[in-house]
């Protein structure tokens, strides 16, 4: 110990428990851990938080997988954007097509929102909320979609608007 460090008295159980509710904290702020691998950040937040965009996101990485392997090169990232239209198509859009036989679905897929929304704007590092605003909440802020999520959600409905530029 530095001669500087003042003395205090050791509480090894207490020490270890106040660091792993601080690892805690950090692993849940991070989203993710030294155990977990990452796909990418948008790929990371819809397997998280949709079941349905799963298959999706393993198609992407198995294509990928499959042209670095033709290549004879390193995988490429999967593309936020495509993944994110992919998504749109797939996912959204037959739900709010089969409004509101699908409104129970279509609310859980809608709370990712609540996910992204909070971290919009132009100091987001990530951009990954500005991806989202183009390729998903653009066109939920539409006069076709709009008035299903406000009726499936108002929440959901408020957040949208409420973040619109």
């Amino acid at each position: 110990m530095p001669p500087d460090t003042p003395k205090r008295p050791r509480n090894l159980a207490a020490e270890l428990i106040a660091e792993a509710r601080l690892s805690a904290q950090i692993e849940a702020y991070q989203g993710y851990s030294d155990r977990v691998w990452s796909m990418g950040r948008v790929a990371d937040l819809l397997w998280r938080h949709s079941d349905a965009a799963r298959p999706l996101i393993r198609k992407a990485l198995v294509d990928e997988l499959d042209d670095a392997m033709e290549r004879e090169s390193m995988p490429l990232a999967t593309s936020d954007g495509v993944l994110l239209l992919e998504y749109c198509g797939s996912v959204l859009r037959p739900l709010l097509e089969n409004y509101p036989e699908s409104a129970e679905v279509l609310r859980q897929e809608l709370q990712i929102i609540r996910y992204v929304a909070p971290y919009r704007g132009p100091d987001d590092p990530d951009h990954v909320t500005d991806l989202f605003d183009y390729y998903i909440l653009y066109w939920l802020r539409t006069d076709e979609y709009r008035p299903i999520v406000e009726d499936c959600d108002p929440e959901i409905g408020a957040l949208i608007l409420d973040n619109s530029d």
